[in-house]
């Protein structure tokens, strides 16, 4: 690592009676030398094939749940003796991994770490044998092929996690294994760059290349000639139009054998994925469609729905429980109905347990100006003296939030997602606050899990922002986890 910033690199030659040697070395591809970068390319080769093993076996644990007759005596080699239903699995199988290598779930990058991807994948390898079935088999094998489907899904997506958070936790306590690059651009840009990836604790800088202190481009081109590039992973140009002679820097790095990247640090994007798209020869940055629509929202609703009607059937009797003891606590009734604003602006009763007096809203003009949440949208107050008794504990534990799961079944809301507003709050939004309602609202979100009541409109409003723009089925798990974490701490909840 370098000490300071320096226009060379920490591995370069020192040695000027070797630099000819050298040189030819690390600019000819088919040097002895270079088996290190097919050594890398093995490695990367063999992560595809554990990742294919991993799939194969998730898929075959699905169908061999699904389709034993008897779950407590599973039967290993039910495949073998039922050639019909081998073939279909093998049929699935292939789709499946095509559909996996089509998300580009086996390759480098963002794409592989996005979840929703192999549940797209592993539905669609399901779906697609839907009509063979139907037209060759029995059609309740249609049944048990779902159950394997959603076995399956439930199976990659844990698996995918825990690699995922496993790699994550190596690459950060070795640095050996983090991605050796080079930097090669102005002395701000590279500055601002080693700043950004050292960061993401992806990424270990080896060294780096001022432009500025290269008289013209022979120059550079003697310090890039200089390097020992079977050392490196990758190099980032921080400042390409500051290139003069970008042609022949193309077609140098193009030759070296290491990936190479621009990295436009002074760009300000929307934090939103985005992939290069060639027009006529230009490229452009593209960015993906709308949030949470299409197929991003059928799979976000399809998961809603199952946990949803799990947590109902588990928590049934709880609820019953803390029915009764509102009723016993206060006059009024169990359920509060509070008109909320939704998707797309529309309207809708939210369902909550009731936790202040009956005349609460009445009240509320009273004790406007007591308002405690910061930038006066929002409302809320310690020691509401509306609260209820019960009231008090349900808010801590957030137990009164319980109810909108019916909400979330009838489709008004989502278990994540921005917390739908009183009519009250959305009649203050300025223009850039109506963004929020693009999306279902939620039950929690990261609001809840950053704060909750201690945050005050603006932040709210930019966490909003935030889970829209990097919306995962992968984040809203993690939401929901932390969420749990954050109620038992009762942390911010008043």
């Amino acid at each position: 690592m370098l000490d300071k910033f320096s226009s060379t690199p920490d591995y370069a030659v020192d040695k000027k009676d070797h630099l000819d040697d050298q040189v030819a070395e690390n600019r000819d591809l088919r040097s002895p030398g270079y088996l290190k970068l097919a050594e890398k390319e093995l490695s990367y080769r063999l992560k595809i094939i554990i990742l294919l093993l991993l799939d194969s076996l998730a898929l075959y644990c699905g169908w061999l749940v699904a389709f034993s007759h008897n779950w407590q005596q599973i039967n290993f080699d039910f495949m073998g003796r039922n050639p019909a239903i081998f073939s279909l699995f093998l049929t699935v199988l292939g789709f499946m991994v095509f559909s996996f290598s089509a998300y580009d779930l086996y390759r480098k990058g963002n794409k592989s770490r996005n979840l929703s991807n192999p549940i797209k994948a592993v539905f669609f390898a399901h779906i697609a044998i839907v009509p063979i079935v139907l037209r060759f088999y029995e059609s309740q094998l249609v049944y048990q092929l779902l159950v394997a489907g959603g076995i399956t899904i439930c199976l990659v997506t844990w698996q995918r996690l825990s690699l995922n958070w496993i790699w994550s936790y190596v690459r950060h306590k070795y640095y050996p294994l983090r991605q050796k690059i080079l930097l090669i651009g102005n002395l701000e840009e590279i500055k601002s760059s080693r700043t950004l990836l050292e960061s993401s604790e992806v990424y270990l800088i080896a060294g780096q290349l001022d432009l500025s202190e290269f008289e013209d481009d022979e120059a550079l081109y003697l310090a890039l000639d200089q390097i020992n590039y079977k050392e490196l992973d990758e190099v980032f140009i921080c400042s390409w139009e500051a290139v003069k002679g970008a042609a022949s820097l193309y077609w140098k790095l193009r030759t070296i054998g290491v990936n190479w990247r621009i990295l436009p640090i002074n760009i300000k994007l929307p934090e939103r994925q985005a992939e290069i798209a060639t027009i006529i020869g230009v490229p452009t940055i593209r960015f993906a469609q709308s949030a949470i629509v299409g197929m991003d929202f059928f799979s976000k609703r399809v998961f809603d729905v199952v946990v949803s009607s799990l947590l109902l059937a588990f928590i049934g009797l709880p609820l019953l429980v803390i029915a009764l003891l509102i009723k016993l606590d206060s006059p009024g009734s169990i359920l509060y109905q509070q008109t909320r604003v939704g998707l797309k602006g529309n309207h809708f009763k939210i369902c909550k347990f009731r936790t202040m007096v009956e005349n609460a809203g009445e009240l509320q003009q009273k004790l406007e100006a007591q308002n405690e949440i910061q930038g006066g949208i929002l409302f809320k107050i310690k020691d509401d003296p509306r609260i209820t008794r019960i009231g008090k504990y349900l808010r801590r534990y957030s137990l009164d939030e319980l109810p909108q799961l019916l909400n979330v079944l009838r489709g008004e809301m989502s278990l994540v997602g921005p917390r739908p507003l009183p009519v009250r709050d959305v009649a203050k939004f300025s223009q850039d606050h109506f963004f929020r309602q693009e999306v279902l609202p939620g039950i929690t979100g990261l609001w809840q899990v950053s704060g909750r009541s201690d945050t005050g409109s603006d932040g709210v409003f930019d966490l909003d922002f935030e889970y829209i723009e990097n919306w995962s089925l992968g984040l809203d798990f993690k939401i929901l986890l932390q969420t749990v974490q954050v109620v038992f701490m009762a942390k911010g909840a008043y």
